[in-house]
Order: structure tokens, then sequence, then C-alpha cells
């Protein structure tokens, strides 16, 4: 019985050794899915969201204060040129002017009696049998006279102009967008009491840009217009204005004008403009990745990528220069060449140096 114990304790230590001498396999490279970076497509286009309006436009005022005694017109209403509009109650300019009238004709009486004056002193001067003083105090009282003609003259002309002013005239052929006021209001001069709309001018686009696209725009471009509401026809326009300023959210306007367009496109639809890019400032020709390839950096902007090195067979960490977001593309200005590998999933999970292997790309492998 002996020799079966001994025989078995060996077996059993030599079990025990072997299994403290096992030998780990290495880990395997972590597969990622991966795209080449290409050179981006020349006139990226961009898609921005804009309203109709039309191009000849003006909100219209009265140049006086005073009570609403008309309003000729409603919304939608059509006129010509020269139409009369809107009217103030006149009566208190009918007498403002008719004070100046009878004003005028005071002064125009009085500077003719000072002329007179004046014939008589200088002949009575002339002759000797006037003062030097007299004769001056005649040349004064004239002037003063002929002063204060000129001054109340023009106040007859204002007040003419002002009694014409109560009158709100179309200054071209148009119609009715809004009316902001109603009869028996009274109101400020310079007030607007109606927006009106152009019917010769055409229509126009105004859409709100990005900054970052604001400077890859140029005036006379052509832009693609759609309009949701008729069914998304095309129509063709052309970038006529790009604002200086930056408006809410900190975005410029850019105007795109409609050089024809059907009868049934109406000032306040909504629009969609497809735009052409030129290449960003400053930055030379541009590459795309595919958006899912980009990860946030250590500052608020910065962007990364991670690079596939072929013949070390990682992955290394690079800071990129984003250009402009399209779609599920991203345009990068700088960091990376056509031609260059980058990770596209898992982004969080890898590290600078990690070991990879690019799926569909060496020998399969597969679970034991």
């Amino acid at each position: 019985m002996r020799p079966v114990i001994a025989i078995t304790l060996c077996a059993a230590a030599a079990l025990g050794g072997c299994g403290n001498d096992r030998v780990v396999p290495p880990s395997l490279p972590r597969p990622i899915a991966w795209a080449t970076v290409a050179p981006a497509a020349t006139g990226t286009t961009r898609t921005l969201t804009g309203v109709v309006r039309a191009s000849t436009r003006a909100a219209l005022s009265f140049e006086v204060s005073g009570r609403i005694d008309e309003i000729a017109v409603d919304i939608g209403s059509r006129f010509a040129a020269g139409d009369l509009l809107a009217r103030l109650d006149a009566r208190t300019f009918e007498l403002a002017l008719a004070e100046r009238e009878s004003a005028l004709a005071e002064a125009e009486a009085e500077a003719a009696e000072a002329m007179s004056e004046f014939e008589r002193q200088r002949a009575l001067h002339r002759d000797g049998w006037a003062s030097g003083a007299r004769y001056d105090r005649a040349v004064a009282a004239l002037e003063t006279a002929k002063s204060r003609v000129q001054r109340l003259g023009a106040a007859l002309e204002i007040a003419r102009e002002d009694l014409a002013d109560t009158k709100l005239v179309a200054p071209y052929d148009g119609a009715v967008a809004r009316r902001r006021a109603e009869p028996s209001q009274q109101i400020a001069a310079g007030t607007p009491v109606l927006d009106i709309q152009g019917v010769e001018g055409g229509l126009e686009v105004v859409v709100s840009t990005p900054e970052t696209l604001i400077d890859r725009l140029a005036v006379g471009a052509p832009a693609r217009v759609t309009l949701p509401a008729l069914g998304g026809g095309a129509l063709a326009g052309v970038i006529a204005e790009i604002g200086a300023e930056a408006t809410a959210g900190n975005a410029f306007p850019v105007t795109v004008t409609l050089p024809e367009s059907p009868a049934t496109v109406r000032a306040g639809m909504t629009a969609e403009v497809g735009v052409t890019l030129d290449s960003a400032p400053d930055s030379g020709p541009l590459v795309e990745i595919p958006v899912t390839a980009l990860r946030a950096g250590h500052g608020p902007t910065d962007q990364v990528a991670f690079v596939y090195h072929p013949d070390s067979g990682t992955v290394r960490r690079r800071t990129i220069e984003i250009a402009d977001l399209a779609s599920d593309r991203a345009l990068v200005a700088d960091g990376l060449t056509p031609g260059e590998v980058v990770a596209t999933a898992g982004l969080a999970f890898l590290s600078d140096g990690q070991a990879v292997s690019l799926l569909g790309h060496g020998p399969a492998r597969y679970n034991p």
C-alpha cells in the first residue's frame, strides 16, 4: 500500500507544479471601426432656414402728431402710387396755417411802411435836412422788417408742409401687410401706422447664418431655395447682401433675392436655402471624416481624433481643427492628411498608443 500512496502524492505534486507554471497568453489588439481621411468635396453645401419677404417694403408713419381721422385701407388691400392711405384730423393744422398767413401779411405791410420811411429819410439826409442818426434808424428798421418777413415766410411754408403731412400717401404700388393703428387714435409723429409691401420689387429670403460660416459666403453666389409650404419646389436665388453685424445668437443676416418666383409665393413663408461654402479662410484644403471620429479634447473647443499607425499597430491621439460640421461629416482644416486612417467608434475606450487592429483587415480570429 505504501508505494501506491507515494505515487499518488507525486502525481498530485506534479499537477500542482504544472498549474503554478501555466503561461498566460498576451491580450489581443482591440479591433476598431475605422475610416480613411479623404479630401473634402469641392463646394460643400449647407441648408439654412429663412423667411420670405418683399424686397420693397416700408413702415409708413405720419411726420406730424395728431388724431387719426381715417384709414382708407385694410390688411391685404392693394393700392397705387399716390393713393390716400390714411389721414389725420387737419383742423388744427388749417388754423395754424391761417394764423401764419395773417402774420406774414402784417409783416409785409410793416416792411412796406419801413421802406417808405427809409426812402424819405434817405432823401432828407442827402439834402442835408436829416441827421445821420435818423437815417441809420430808418435803415435798421427796414432790415428788421425784411428779416421778420423772411422768418414768417419760412414759418408759413412749415405750416403748409405740416398740413400736407396730415395725409399718408402711397409711395409706390403695393399692398398692406399690417395695420397698426385705428381711427380716432392719437398718434405721435414717426409711429408706424401701416406696413406695406411693393408689388414690383420682387421677393427675397433672409436667413440667419452662423458666425462660423459667414466668411465662407460671397455676394453674387447662387443659392437653391425650397418652400416646404408649396411642396418643396426649388427656386433659383442669388446672395445679395451679407450682414456686417451679428444679431440674436451671434448669427449674421444674409439676404437671398429671388429673380423669378411664382404668384403662389407669399411674404412670411418659411424657406430652406441651400448655399455653397467656400474653403475656410487661411485654412488650405479641407479633409473630411465621419463625425463619429471626433472626441472632445481638454479645452472647451478642442477636438481630437485617434489616428492609426500601421507600422506599430497602434492609435495615437491627435488634436485637430474643425472647420465645419455638415450632416454626418466633419470638415477638418488642420491636423489630418488624406489617406490617414482614424478610429470611428468606441473612442471613449481608446488611449494614446493603444494596440489595435482594423476590423475587416488581417486574418480572421475565432473564439475557441
